[in-house]
């Protein structure tokens, strides 16, 4: 395919005079083919199709399908570094009553669901919450149209503002929660000029075994509230932070658990699952500045994991889900708990943890302390 001049000058700037791979030729090849639709994140596309160009055309497949609709905008009264929570979701009622009340908790005021056809009641709970902007989708689910559904929520609720984009399984903390609303947590971001938190998960567990049952649903916090603090590897990588380790790792299986949950969001940049795009804003700090709290083995995940192993839509056929599936049953007593865990009182506990930039949380706290006297 010949490029046009706009193609090549944009070609040059990026590859700064190095040799045109095989990989960058197909990556450019995919800019010229939708450069329409991609004018204001060109170079985060571009790094998008380069990590994998299949991934790209699915991408874009789903964005230009538009599948994702709004039900119901809420238009709360917000600061300017109020976040909006953004969320897909499928079937997950009592874990996203659990992810809304906590959020709200720590200041956020606008929460925005994208629903994919859940039948458990989900997508029902949400219309009604009136701080809840409610888009339903129902296109099949895959990584990259997930991320895909994401950029066209994103498109219709704005740019040059906050976003805490997370799965339903997860919960966002950072140092002195117990005190400072989420807004402080931003300004300090903003003061010191960074846009995206580097906020790693960390798997969450009970003294029992894996999907131990548990007296109520709020009960969760109180029963899962263990976690490993010295058994996480991070690397830097081209594109990000990689962090892999933790319990599952010792119990069974290496996992990605890089994200970048809190992001200054603006047109030219893609949020995925575990970067965003360009790489830029995944270097704005040394390590892990917050966390996501990562419940993953609650006493009803099982029976979702069994579904999700029928269904097939994870990664090469859910894989990882017929994996954990198949040890599971082979050892039903399993458990996380070992002489290492950290019971986690308050965000101070944070700081134990291996993945930390010290010098953010040493600056931090002195912000902190100064604006509690």
């Amino acid at each position: 395919m010949k490029l046009n001049e706009e193609l090549n000058w944009y070609l040059a700037y990026l590859l700064r005079g190095t040799r045109l791979t095989k990989k960058s030729r197909r990556a450019y090849n995919m800019i010229y083919t939708y450069k329409e639709y991609i004018k204001e994140c060109k170079k985060a596309f571009y790094q998008y199709s380069f990590l994998g160009c299949d991934d790209a055309k699915r991408f874009m497949g789903a964005y230009l399908n538009k599948s994702v609709k709004p039900i119901r905008m809420s238009q709360p009264i917000m600061k300017e570094n109020d976040p909006i929570l953004l969320c897909a979701v499928k079937d997950d009622l009592e874990r996203i009553k659990l992810q809304v009340e906590y959020h709200r908790g720590i200041g956020v005021k606008h929460f925005a669901y994208i629903d994919n056809m859940s039948t458990d009641g989900t997508f029902e709970w949400l219309k009604e919450q009136p701080d809840v902007s409610l888009f339903l989708t129902e296109e099949t689910f895959n990584a990259d149209v997930k991320d895909a559904w994401k950029r066209q929520a994103t498109d219709i609720l704005g740019y040059g503002r906050w976003y805490l984009v997370l799965d339903s399984d997860e919960f966002f903390i950072y140092p002195g929660i117990e005190t400072k609303n989420i807004n402080a947590y931003i300004d300090f971001l903003e003061n010191n000029k960074i846009k995206s938190a580097f906020s790693p998960m960390i798997d969450m567990y009970s003294r029992g075994t894996l999907f131990e049952k548990i007296n109520g649903v709020n009960g969760i916090f109180d029963s899962y509230c263990y976690f490993d603090t010295d058994t996480y590897t991070q690397k830097k990588m081209f594109s990000n932070y990689r962090v892999t380790g933790g319990p599952r790792m010792r119990a069974f299986s290496a996992e990605v658990l890089e994200k970048y949950a809190l992001i200054k969001l603006t047109e030219d940049i893609l949020v995925t699952n575990h970067r965003n795009l360009p790489y830029k804003h995944n270097f704005e700090t040394k390590g892990a500045i917050a966390f996501l709290l990562h419940y993953k083995f609650l006493p009803n995940d099982i029976e979702r994991y069994k579904k999700l192993i029928t269904s097939g839509l994870y990664y090469n056929g859910s894989e990882y889900y017929k994996k954990f599936m198949n040890m599971f049953e082979q050892n039903p007593n399993l458990s996380f708990y070992y002489d290492g865990s950290q019971k986690l009182n308050d965000s101070t506990d944070l700081m134990k943890i291996n993945l930390i930039d010290r010098h953010f949380f040493k600056k931090f706290g002195i912000y902190h302390n100064a604006n509690n006297k």
